[in-house]
């Protein structure tokens, strides 16, 4: 850590840090977050893989019965687990999900001499850029044996497809709802393979946000809304998918509320 991050969270507490920073993301960061209580099954479990600091965990630690947050960064682990962040119904595991348990090399990118907090992967891919590499464990989501899973966030920087498939078993038994950050310029697979493979693999039904509106992964255009989007805020790389045995979602129904912060 850099001295102003020391300064930063030895001084402010970290409930009242992880607050700051959970408004600060619905301001400004995923409009995914928005769209948690439409979605999220409040009577089960929810499991957060590529944790960060944990601003998804605390969103899902208010919309559900508990959360498993995985997060393999030592540094970002560190922030995640302090006594006092975690919603008091979340779990942490310094851990990196994949398809397979182990040991692995995370690759932590850098930026002007500093490793960076984000965009941390398992992904090989990543050795292009500078980076640093820190030695984790890896296990496999379906070696936990988790029950009653309803909602599975999954952000790992290109690997998400080892990722799944060790959830595959979890996945086909539970049929939980799933959001998935997928951008071809992390794997150099075509975006619409990987849509195709997690919608016909899995059986599920695949949506995405464009313009604060929710809609069916038909309507989207790899070109447009990924490849070559008009601008930052037309690029779409979070993908949310529903066991296809489900009705439809209504998205013309559907109306985006702030969630809440996790559970104390």
């Amino acid at each position: 850590m850099r001295l102003g991050e020391r300064l930063k969270y030895g001084l402010i507490p970290a409930r009242l840090y992880m607050s700051h920073l959970v408004r600060k993301h619905l301001r400004r960061g995923d409009p995914e977050l928005w769209l948690l209580p439409a979605v999220v099954p409040r009577n089960k479990i929810a499991i957060d893989i590529g944790a960060n600091k944990g601003v998804y965990t605390h969103v899902l630690g208010g919309l559900c019965r508990a959360v498993h947050a995985f997060e393999p960064n030592p540094k970002m682990f560190a922030i995640l687990s302090r006594p006092g962040a975690l919603p008091q119904n979340a779990t942490a595991y310094r851990v990196a999900l994949s398809d397979s348990g182990g040991r692995a090399e995370l690759i932590v990118p850098k930026h002007k001499g500093y490793f960076s907090d984000q965009h941390p992967s398992l992904n090989p891919r990543k050795k292009s850029e500078g980076h640093g590499v820190v030695h984790v464990e890896t296990q496999t989501l379906d070696s936990y044996g988790f029950t009653d899973v309803g909602f599975i966030k999954i952000d790992v920087e290109g690997f998400e497809t080892a990722v799944v498939q060790g959830a595959a078993e979890t996945i086909r038994r539970e049929r939980p709802i799933l959001l998935v950050e997928m951008e071809e310029r992390h794997t150099g697979e075509p975006i619409e393979a990987a849509l195709a493979r997690m919608q016909q693999h899995y059986g599920l039904s695949g949506y995405f946000l464009r313009d604060g509106r929710l809609l069916p992964v038909q309507d989207f255009h790899p070109e447009q809304d990924h490849r070559k989007p008009a601008s930052r805020a037309r690029y779409v790389f979070n993908f949310l998918f529903r066991p296809a045995e489900l009705a439809p979602l209504d998205a013309s129904r559907l109306v985006l509320r702030p969630p809440r912060r996790g559970r104390r």
